[in-house]
């Protein structure tokens, strides 16, 4: 008896997986759109707080210009703002960052302000999105 239900519960879960397996099969792996986003519990900020980071990101930049990094103009997507810095360490971005602390201060509340190579981020709090009108800011 106990064979039996060892070889049902193997026989159900490769059934289970062949299903999914197929489900799954056809489909293109397209991001989610806004919309579907929204539905699984993604917030979009509001004005103020998209305007907030977005205005932050600029001071960022602007320290970091004036002293002296080759870093480019903020460009905010709906997750992140990104701040291009070819051939920059993320060590070398970090002290530029560490220099501006003091006048622009740290990130918004639940936001992140991230050297790597390369570049420089503002992360938005994991499923959060900048509102779509204020990216082009």
């Amino acid at each position: 008896m106990r064979t039996f239900a060892v070889g049902l519960a193997v026989g159900i879960a490769l059934v289970v997986a062949i299903l999914v397996a197929r489900s799954a099969g056809g489909r293109e792996s397209t991001p989610p759109t806004l919309a579907e986003r929204v539905a699984k519990n993604y917030r979009v900020l509001s004005k103020s707080e998209s305007r907030t980071l977005v205005r932050y990101a600029q001071r960022v930049h602007s320290c970091v210009v004036a002293h002296g990094a080759d870093v480019a103009a903020p460009v905010a997507s709906s997750t992140r703002i990104t701040m291009s810095a070819p051939n920059q360490t993320a060590m070398g971005l970090l002290r530029f960052l560490e220099r501006c602390d003091p006048e622009v201060g740290p990130p918004p509340p639940k936001a992140s302000l991230q050297a790597r190579r390369g570049q420089v981020l503002v992360y938005l709090p994991k499923q959060c999105l900048l509102d779509p009108t204020e990216i082009d800011a």
